[in-house]
């Protein structure tokens, strides 16, 4: 059963196995999911996989899926949340991988930031050469390494911000000032994560599992039926939804 987003516009919506009992019958549920995003949706369902079927999934927004959402804009539906599937091509199978590809043949594109070096431009238009750049990128990329073994020494024993990693690593003491080296800090930090280096932990995020795992390659998910069907086709699995 595929569940549509009618299913789902509900201001409290409660989400039910399938083939379990009325709740209305029920003691109630021995266990309750708070939000029915992706990290919501797959705790129950391995839950039901493992054979705990009594439990309700509570989501306060108008859908399923969390971050994974999207919008009509002008006749045509764009993401206002996650749109890549990041970590392909790697040792490991990312698991949504198969999902977007095969089973339900999302639209999809690889995103190609191979040639970053070449494409960083001026304020007043042309590019830096690509040398010089690729020097700065080089130098950031061992301060990154100079990180993993800090984490590698010390796991899970310290919070350190990728800032404090940095200034430990005699890089850019005081923050990027240069144009290019503030690009590049932007790039590789504040735009995978949504958040400055001087508020984004160390920990977990360098090696960041997603690509050392899954692999580097990132596609980006353009297909109408949006990045949440994969969402939905989990969870029509396993739930129905009930008033």
């Amino acid at each position: 059963m595929t569940l549509t987003r009618a299913t789902a516009a509900l201001v409290l919506a409660v989400l039910t196995i399938a083939h379990h009992a009325s709740l209305a019958t029920a003691a109630g549920p021995k266990v309750i999911i708070v939000g029915a995003g992706m990290s919501g949706i797959s705790a129950g369902k391995r839950l039901s996989e493992a054979g705990i079927t009594d439990l309700v999934i509570l989501e306060a927004t108008d859908h399923v899926g969390g971050r994974m959402h999207k919008r009509d804009f002008g006749g045509i539906s764009v993401e206002m949340g996650a749109n890549w599937v990041e970590g392909v091509d790697g040792g490991e199978m990312n698991p949504i991988w198969p999902i977007v590809n095969s089973t339900l043949k999302l639209t999809n594109f690889r995103s190609d930031f191979d040639h970053l070096a070449s494409n960083v431009y001026k304020e007043k238009g042309g590019v830096y050469k690509k040398a010089y750049v690729q020097k700065r990128i080089n130098l950031s990329d061992k301060v990154e390494e100079g990180g993993q073994d800090d984490m590698s020494i010390r796991p899970g024993q310290t919070i350190m911000s990728i800032l404090a990693m940095q200034r430990l690593n005699d890089h850019l003491p005081n923050g990027p000032s240069a144009a290019v080296d503030m690009i590049l800090d932007y790039f590789k930090y504040d735009y995978e994560f949504a958040e400055p280096p001087r508020v984004t932990s160390l920990q977990n995020t360098i090696p960041l599992a997603t690509f050392s795992d899954f692999g580097d390659d990132v596609y980006f998910v353009a297909d109408q039926r949006g990045y949440e069907a994969v969402v939905y086709h989990l969870a029509g699995q396993y739930l129905k939804a009930a008033r």
